[in-house]
């Protein structure tokens, strides 16, 4: 039975991908969830919140909801360093990202993939990414290309080693977080590019890229791909690399959720949390360095039942996804 009513605002469109199927209404055991999202909708959310009527939860503070008793603020796709200086204290605000070198977050609100139907791989899958590649060395004490360069090495090694204090101790002198954290997103994206660079000289045209490259890596990107049904398309079948948020350290963001939603067989670079997530399962989706991603590639290229059986396992893991989000919007609005 329905007991509890709660409206999920976002007045931008693009988080309808980012939310993939938490961005649709729906019934989360006694919970139903109402998703008003889009520039129109979102004005009717404002009224509602206006009357009271219901819980509710706002993207990005867009638009910003004061009432910690009727509301909560989710901050996408960063930690709550992400969070204005104005708004960093109020104690409705939740995050869905975490990051291990900066503050503990003490409330983030994890999003699981909503599996609606089983997919099957490909006769012939292809190897999929999507994502950005930047590097920006005109701005004062960020990280130059020298030191990514002389680090290279250890890190496509060692995925995991830039989440780690020792490492960043080394290179990283300066007090400010902010610039600290601007250095941290050039070397997450600097291993995204090493790694990427790696698999297209294995892969050569079985690896499509969809995505800007603001570094111009000498290999070609398709053009970044919007449209939600696309993206799935794309996704649907395949085998897709993730190589994780350059914000910080998850397992489950928004692209590997849109990933397993879609029908893609995930594979993804450690996370802080791999262990606790993935369980059993992270021996055959999760890889910490650059030759066993290779590996398990061309092992799952070359054999589409193995690619099922790990497809399926994915699927099982999140087959009581609603019933955890459940648990999230219990305990983030009604304790």
């Amino acid at each position: 039975m329905i007991k509890k009513l709660i409206f999920l605002v976002f007045r931008n469109n693009y988080r309808f991908n980012a939310l993939g199927n938490f961005a649709k209404s729906a019934r989360y055991g006694d919970i139903l969830l109402i998703v008003l999202g889009g520039r129109i909708k979102s004005i009717v959310g404002k009224i509602l919140y206006y009357f009271k009527l219901g819980k509710f939860i706002s993207i990005d503070g867009d638009p910003f909801l004061f009432d910690g008793n009727r509301s909560i603020n989710l901050w996408l796709g960063g930690t709550s360093m992400k969070i204005s200086k104005e708004h960093k204290d109020l104690t409705n605000n939740f995050v869905n990202m975490e990051n291990p070198l900066f503050v503990k977050e003490k409330k983030i609100f994890q999003i699981y993939p909503i599996i609606k139907k089983n997919y099957k791989i490909n006769k012939k899958p292809k190897i999929i990414f999507m994502g950005k590649i930047f590097f920006k060395p005109e701005k004062p004490n960020l990280i130059h290309s020298e030191i990514l360069t002389k680090n290279r090495k250890e890190i496509i090694n060692n995925f995991s080693l830039i989440d780690d204090y020792k490492f960043w101790s080394k290179i990283n002198k300066y007090p400010d977080d902010l610039l600290k954290f601007e250095n941290y997103k050039i070397f997450k994206t600097y291993l995204r590019e090493q790694i990427i660079l790696g698999v297209k000289r294995k892969f050569k045209n079985s690896f499509l890229i969809y995505g800007e490259d603001n570094k111009k890596v000498g290999i070609d990107f398709f053009k970044p791909i919007y449209n939600e049904k696309k993206i799935k398309e794309i996704y649907q079948g395949n085998i897709c690399i993730d190589t994780g948020s350059i914000f910080g350290s998850l397992s489950l963001h928004p692209r590997s959720i849109q990933i397993i939603e879609s029908g893609g067989l995930l594979i993804q670079a450690k996370q802080n949390d791999s262990d606790s997530i993935w369980g059993e399962l992270s021996k055959k989706v999760v890889f910490n360095d650059l030759n066993s991603l290779l590996q398990i590639l061309e092992k799952y290229c070359l054999d589409t039942k193995m690619c099922n059986q790990t497809l399926n396992m994915l699927f099982e893991k999140f087959k009581d996804s609603k019933k955890k989000i459940n648990i999230n919007l219990n305990k983030s609005l009604f304790n």
